[in-house]
């Protein structure tokens, strides 16, 4: 059976590699196809997804003149691979699945609260807007999939009840390092002190994850008298956190975007995130998978992510400066070996990446006797 997955691009972000997992993983049954409704900018898995043998399919239209050209051209080429499920994820293919493709079963992905997210992305003047659209569109596909049970309870404030099929991340590219001599091999590499406490943190340097919180967080903690804080990531608060760097106590460093995340995560010691707001974040999962304890803002999609299992680290208050700063020094203070391996049992024990296709698999399967049944 062909399954149809649109997008608007193969970008290196959370959207891009739950698809990838979904994609990995499927079984013999399926026949994946990608088709991506704009060019790539930046960094992208692209390649990644054609080096697994994946057909991937480009449009190559800008953002709004992809809305008026994709209608006809979409039709055309649904018609010409016949898919039996449609998978889209994002605003734009959201839309077209939608309104055009009425007669495919089709499913789309949350990974947002569009209230929470857009207006940071687009400004408020565009953000409010495209919330309230995408959240109408949302009701207008068969299934709609929420990717935490958080997203699920605030998109149904807006009569939307999805599916909830929670994130998930590969636990053989992202675990522990194998002995101390392959951690101290890996900050040698990366150019970090070998024999200092590393706390590291991921994500796109923009208000809604607060990294200037973090920084300041660190350098107020006993943890900047012996340790190194690294932000990995780019945005627009780069230079103003890099600033922020330079002010404080602390050796506080911003490399800015890297590809290589997972090395990164082996060789720290603790993972931090100031986010007000997530979906259900990656860069979580991929810390705890590697054995990371975290110290994490008190928000519902990471409670949701450590609800499963006694914490493996600490809560703070979203913007909470002292908040942060306790956080990370009761968690200095604790059992770090204890810690790490809580931590890496939750996530092989509940968020793997087999689990995440395998119940997509299982939803295309129930949409497409569903669809079948009501024609």
């Amino acid at each position: 059976m062909k399954v149809l997955y649109i997008v608007s691009r193969l970008r290196n972000d959370g959207p891009s590699t739950q698809l990838a997992y979904i994609v990995k993983h499927l079984d013999s049954t399926w026949e994946p196809i990608i088709l991506t409704l704009s060019p790539e900018d930046g960094a992208t898995l692209r390649p990644k997804f054609e080096q697994e043998g994946i057909p991937v399919r480009s449009f190559g239209f800008s953002r709004y003149l992809g809305l008026i050209k994709a209608p006809m051209r979409l039709r055309k080429f649904c018609r010409d691979v016949d898919p039996d499920v449609i998978h889209s994820q994002g605003i734009r293919p959201d839309i077209l699945s939608a309104f055009f493709l009425g007669h495919y079963p089709r499913i789309s992905t949350l990974r947002n609260y569009a209230y929470e997210d857009y207006p940071g992305k687009f400004g408020r003047l565009k953000g409010y807007p495209a919330a309230a659209l995408h959240l109408a569109v949302a009701k207008r596909v068969d299934v709609p999939v929420a990717c935490s049970h958080g997203v699920r309870r605030k998109v149904s404030q807006h009569g939307i009840k999805p599916d909830v099929i929670q994130n998930g991340v590969d636990t053989d590219v992202y675990h522990p390092p194998q002995s101390t001599d392959e951690k101290r091999h890996l900050r040698r590499s990366l150019g970090l002190p070998e024999n200092q406490t590393l706390y590291i943190s991921v994500g796109s340097l923009i208000p809604r994850k607060d990294p200037k919180l973090v920084i300041r967080g660190f350098q107020e903690s006993k943890a900047s008298e012996e340790g190194v804080l690294v932000i990995l990531g780019d945005g627009p608060l780069l230079e103003q956190c890099r600033q922020q760097a330079t002010t404080g106590e602390g050796d506080v460093r911003l490399p800015g975007y890297v590809e290589d995340v997972s090395s990164y995560l082996q060789a720290a010691d603790f993972f931090l995130s100031g986010s007000h707001s997530e979906g259900l974040p990656n860069t979580v999962m991929e810390a705890l998978s590697s054995g990371l304890p975290v110290i994490l803002s008190d928000i519902p999609a990471h409670r949701e992510i450590l609800s499963e299992s006694s914490q493996p680290g600490e809560f703070f208050d979203p913007g909470d400066l002292s908040g942060v700063s306790r956080a990370i020094d009761t968690v200095r203070g604790q059992n770090r070996t204890e810690l790490e391996q809580k931590a890496r049992k939750l996530i092989k024990n509940n968020f793997t990446a087999r689990r995440v296709s395998r119940d997509y698999q299982s939803l295309y399967r129930d949409t497409i006797e569903m669809k079948s049944r009501s024609s």
